[in-house]
């Protein structure tokens, strides 16, 4: 389940520690995914790499921001995560953590305020209003990450 919520962070490290035991699997900036299927994707990527013992990191959380950013390069796929100041927090957790997440970070927002300047800079579109390009360059940066060494 995905939850989303804005929220003025001061301490993002020791948040995420704090969400990570409460049953949170994946944290991340929410404006920095082009949309739920980007978000799937990545969560399907990750869920596909720990199964085939083919992912990058050990910790599930930042196996998904690497997968969500396409790149192996920890310092890169750590844009994707949440940092001190105003974030839309992206969280994805189950049904049985749902409520402790919740009296975490307060009531949840609706997905989908994507950081459009973000999204075409980092994934060099030329035309984001085409949805399906997008999403199809974003799929394949995703995808690529299986073939490189």
């Amino acid at each position: 389940m995905l939850l989303v919520f804005e929220s003025q962070i001061q301490e993002a490290e020791k948040l995420i520690e704090i969400l990570k035991k409460n049953g949170a699997d994946a944290i991340f900036d929410e404006s920095k995914a082009y949309g739920i299927n980007h978000i799937s994707m990545a969560l399907y990527q990750t869920t596909q790499a720990f199964k085939n013992k083919s992912n990058f990191a050990d910790d599930f959380s930042l196996e998904y921001l690497i997968r969500l950013s396409g790149e192996k390069q920890i310092s890169k796929a750590l844009t994707f995560g949440i940092k001190n100041g105003f974030n839309r927090i992206g969280i994805i957790v189950n049904e049985e953590n749902k409520e402790k997440i919740i009296q975490i970070l307060g009531q949840p927002v609706p997905l989908g305020k994507f950081d459009k300047d973000f999204i075409i800079e980092y994934f060099e579109i030329t035309d984001i209003e085409n949805r399906i390009e997008t999403e199809k360059k974003i799929f394949e940066k995703i995808a690529l990450l299986n073939t490189k060494y």
